[in-house]
């Protein structure tokens, strides 16, 4: 796969987890669970999303999954 369609699936799966996500649901989080929810958002990266929020991958997930958010690679 070359680096342009890796950039565009990149930019579509952001844009599926933007338009499925709960946005009033994550505005009401803590900010510090809210900033970690809006970086896996914008990078898809459950694992560093996790470490931010200060939780397990499976316990960052079940946010995730309260937020509306699509798992998208």
């Amino acid at each position: 796969m070359d680096i342009e369609k890796m950039i565009k699936a990149q930019n579509e799966a952001r844009q599926v987890r933007r338009s499925t996500a709960n946005w009033d649901f994550i505005r009401s989080l803590p900010s510090k669970l809210r900033i970690a929810i809006e970086y896996y958002i914008e990078t898809g990266d459950i694992y560093n999303g996790a470490k931010l929020a200060g939780m397990g991958v499976d316990e960052f997930n079940e946010l995730r999954i309260k937020a509306g958010i699509l798992a998208v690679d």
